[in-house]
């Protein structure tokens, strides 16, 4: 086998060695910054589809029951009367003595009804009955003045009129056929659709009467144009047969013009080319999908057919490269509209804030690797004499002979003084080698020295998280303020020293509580502050405002100040109770359902989630509840580390069970009956860690 030059090793070595580091170090950092940007990007936009899809169920839900409570009008009642008309005039005589027609409807009117609860135009249809007036088999009543034309013959062969009668409550949201709709804008519009049912076990083509809204251009827009952070990506709001009923972009919102012929953005001349205010500039929008054909690719049609399963998932996240652009694709559900929402967001605006970053890297491994291989190549002519020798000597040193000193004849530049160097290191390990047990006592001592200032530093952390500690379990009542109408009892268990819940009781007046509990996202020490600035702010703002949706909204709006930058929020449970009138008004910021065991023990009632998280974003409308409070109701408070506390099998503890250990215990005094639910799901954990903190708060009304 042929000798390998001394030269080739030379730069067989150390080039791979200096190349590869750096492009190995360069990727895994760049892909571990992407992969950040994309979950932080991912949690941040499933939250804000989650607050539009609560607002459309919102909507929704009011809608519901505006329907609902229009059938019950004495002049529904009247209008869908079997009355048959001798003319036109006498048809247009009725409807004017209902006071719907006249320029100031009666306060009793369906028109004043629907004007101040819906946003559109509202109509109301009878198949059985004709219209002379309008010289039609059916008869049409519209409550507003419009430019569209309805076909009410293909609405109730339309797919909307046959989900609405297999649908539990009768009404269906979305896009309707083409052609039922004619006139200005109809593309844009969408529709309510309510059927009249008087008797559930109708069937379909014995309904004859339908009330139907046909919504404004703006409906769905409006529920999301505050929120700014939409305008990066492309959202559209989809109805459940995955017709476009809304989307942000292109539209005349936009900073800059769209070609529609060219299906791009262009800039014109005065344009700026970056838009300071809001951070996105003419690049970012030509990154913008404005094609709604992305919905018909595979990935997007696997993401809509996920939609629509009875187990629904509202954080499905994917990427899709469509047209030479990717996109980080997150997806929501409106459960109750039945509505999707589908957000593309361009992953170049999510990686933009890294780019720079990366090409420096990219820069300066370049410059080390030139110069590591010009180094390489020059040294390698001249190093081989030397390096030998070197090496010849340094064997012999390497057999114990630390007297030995490399003779530098022969030697120039920087190898005299490696050989210098290495002359003077042998000497200084053979002084070691004779003054190794000084030595040994000399660094003992200094690590000794070390580890004492160690212990001092350990021991003061110590002390100050048991001081923060303290601090916060003064936050949570141990005593309870003594009110003869009222006994408080709870227990609180922190997953670490310090936690992220907190549940807190204030007196407003003699005859007013407010309560709270809450659980931050997040644990330890940051969770524990925003637990302080909340307990804060929630008994500032009690003082100032006197109903629920008003403390939780000042309070929201405080917290967004003072923790929206590092997104942190928490969820919680506020309510006022009154003792002289025996009620609850209560708002439930996307926090557990909580319950009142009623005095007679036959019912268990429930409080669900009205309004979204707090400390995300300002200027939310926090819609409250009043519920009865009568004397013997217990009110059951609790943060998710109840349901979600695990056993060694990962099994949950679940609402299912901490129901069953309500009523089992229904007739405990409040502080056993705390005592004992504690206790069961301490023995069902059996040991295993917490993965949550813990917190219970029950409170029975007195006599």
């Amino acid at each position: 086998m042929a000798k390998i030059p001394m030269r080739t090793r030379i730069l067989a070595v150390s080039l791979p060695v200096a190349i590869l580091p750096v492009i190995i170090i360069t990727l895994i950092f760049s892909i571990t910054l992407f992969n950040k940007l994309e979950e932080q990007s991912k949690t941040f936009n499933t939250t804000i589809l989650e607050q539009v899809a609560n607002n459309i169920d919102f909507i929704y839900r009011q809608y519901s029951m505006s329907f609902t409570d229009i059938v019950q009008m004495d002049n529904f009642k009247k209008l869908t009367s079997p009355q048959k008309f001798s003319s036109a005039a006498e048809e247009a005589k009725f409807i004017e003595d209902l006071g719907e027609i006249s320029s100031t409807p009666s306060p009793s009117s369906i028109t004043r009804n629907a004007t101040s609860k819906f946003q559109g135009s509202f109509f109301i249809a009878e198949l059985d009955k004709v219209s002379l007036l309008k010289n039609t088999d059916y008869t049409l009543y519209s409550f507003f003045i419009t430019n569209n034309n309805i076909d009410i013959k293909k609405l109730v062969t339309s797919r909307l009129f046959d989900e609405a009668f297999n649908s539990g409550s009768n009404l269906i949201f979305g896009k309707p056929e083409e052609g039922i709709i004619t006139g200005y804008d109809f593309e844009n519009l969408q529709m309510f659709l309510y059927l009249y049912k008087p008797d559930e076990n109708m069937k379909k083509e014995d309904i004859t009467k339908l009330l139907f809204l046909v919504t404004n251009k703006n409906f769905l827009p409006d529920l999301y144009k505050d929120i700014s952070n939409l305008k990066y990506g492309t959202l559209y709001i989809l109805d459940q047969f995955n017709n476009i009923l809304s989307y942000n972009h292109p539209s005349s919102k936009d900073d800059y013009d769209y070609d529609e012929g060219k299906k791009s953005y262009v800039m014109h001349k005065d344009d700026p080319f970056y838009i300071k205010e809001d951070k996105i500039g003419f690049n970012d929008y030509k990154l913008l999908n404005t094609d709604p054909k992305i919905l018909n690719t595979p990935r997007s049609k696997e993401i809509l057919a996920q939609l629509d399963t009875d187990d629904v998932e509202t954080n499905l996240t994917h990427s899709i490269r469509y047209r030479g652009i990717n996109y980080l694709v997150c997806s929501g559900y409106a459960s109750f509209a039945k509505t999707k929402l589908v957000y593309f967001h361009p992953k170049k605006q999510i990686h933009g804030p890294i780019y720079n970053v990366l090409l420096w890297i990219i820069i300066s491994s370049l410059i080390i690797v030139i110069v590591i291989t010009i180094i390489s190549i020059f040294f390698s002519q001249i190093l081989t004499n030397p390096i030998n020798k070197l090496a010849e000597t340094t064997k012999r040193i390497s057999k114990g002979n630390y007297k030995l000193q490399i003779k530098t004849k022969g030697f120039f530049g920087e190898f005299t003084e490696l050989a210098q160097s290495f002359n003077d290191m042998v000497k200084m390990i053979d002084d070691y080698n004779e003054n190794l047990e000084e030595q040994v006592r000399t660094r003992t001592e200094e690590l000794n020295n070390k580890n004492i200032e160690l212990e001092r530093a350990y021991e003061e952390n110590v002390k100050e998280l048991a001081m923060a500690q303290k601090i916060q379990t003064s936050l949570i009542p141990n005593v309870f303020p003594k009110t003869r109408k009222l006994s408080f009892h709870g227990l609180y268990l922190p997953m670490e020293t310090i936690g992220g819940d907190l549940y807190d009781v204030h007196k407003i007046s003699e005859n007013k509580w407010s309560v709270v509990i809450l659980d931050v996202c997040g644990h330890g020490v940051p969770a524990a502050l925003i637990t302080t600035m909340a307990k804060i702010s929630f008994n500032t703002n009690s003082k100032k405002y006197l109903k629920a949706s008003e403390v939780i909204a000042a309070v929201n709006n405080e917290l967004c100040e003072a923790i929206q930058d590092v997104g942190d929020y928490f969820t919680a449970f506020y309510c006022i109770i009154d003792t002289n009138t025996h009620s609850i008004d209560y708002v439930n910021a996307a926090h557990n359902d909580l319950y009142i065991l009623r005095s007679d023990y036959s019912s268990l009632e429930t409080m669900s989630q009205t309004g979204p998280v707090v400390g995300v974003i300002k200027n939310l409308e926090y819609p409250s509840k009043t519920i009865d409070f009568l004397i013997g109701d217990r009110l059951i408070m609790y943060t998710d580390g109840v349901i979600e506390a695990r056993n060694e099998h990962r099994e949950l503890y679940d609402s299912g069970r901490l129901k069953e250990m309500i009523i089992a215990n229904k007739d405990k005094n409040l502080r056993d009956f705390v005592t004992i639910i504690y206790n069961d799901i301490i023995k069902f954990k059996n040991n295993t860690p917490n993965d949550d903190d813990i917190a219970m708060l029950a409170i029975d009304m007195n006599k």
